[in-house]
């Protein structure tokens, strides 16, 4: 079966295989407010019309330093590396939570404006097996960032790379993302993605 496999710097952090699940995501994300300059996340899950829902966490907020390589190749097959975990193994001391709408209240963007800035903008660089060369930086409006490799049961034998970048004002009006790169790649692909320092 298909498998999602993420490196940093050329060390193995996790293989996720297809199999069972509807949807994968591995991401890279940042903004100018948090401490950390970005974090990796791999997860996923399975959301079967009738049933229970699952999902599981591979890698959880890993921390990015610049100039880190995180390199996402998609397998024609492999095997996961180790279990995902469930939200609540994850983080067993926290109460569970009803929200399914993660989209950020008028309350959420004015809290997110009033936090001091601890960065001017994001660098960053992605090259992909597709010939892809990309280097580009956020603009000075621009809150944060986000670059994904996405993986759908219902195209299985394909995965959706992106890298955008986003306004708190366009987070608030539900507008587009300013979108750097979008492409999608077969089995053999692979996108390498780093934060310029």
């Amino acid at each position: 079966m298909p498998a999602l496999s993420v490196s940093i710097d050329g060390k193995a952090i996790a293989t996720v295989c297809t199999d069972g699940y509807d949807v994968l995501d591995v991401r890279v994300s940042g903004t100018r407010v948090d401490e950390e300059l970005a974090c990796l996340d791999v997860s996923g899950g399975s959301y079967p019309q009738e049933g229970e829902s699952t999902y599981l966490i591979w890698v959880c907020e890993l921390p990015l330093r610049p100039s880190q390589l995180v390199t996402i190749s998609f397998l024609e097959s492999g095997s996961s590396s180790h279990k995902g975990k469930t939200v609540a193994e994850m983080f067993p001391d926290e109460e569970p939570t009803t929200i399914t709408d993660f989209t950020p209240t008028p309350k959420m963007i004015n809290e997110l404006q009033a936090k001091p800035r601890l960065r001017e903008k994001f660098s960053f660089r992605l090259n992909s097996s597709l010939g892809t060369a990309y280097v580009g930086e956020t603009e000075p409006d621009e809150h944060g960032f986000g670059m994904s490799l996405l993986w759908n049961s219902s195209q299985p034998e394909r995965a959706k790379v992106s890298l955008h970048s986003f306004s708190l004002e366009s987070l608030a009006a539900h507008g587009p993302l300013n979108k750097h790169v979008e492409e999608h790649m077969h089995f053999g692909g692979s996108v390498r993605f780093e934060l310029v320092a």
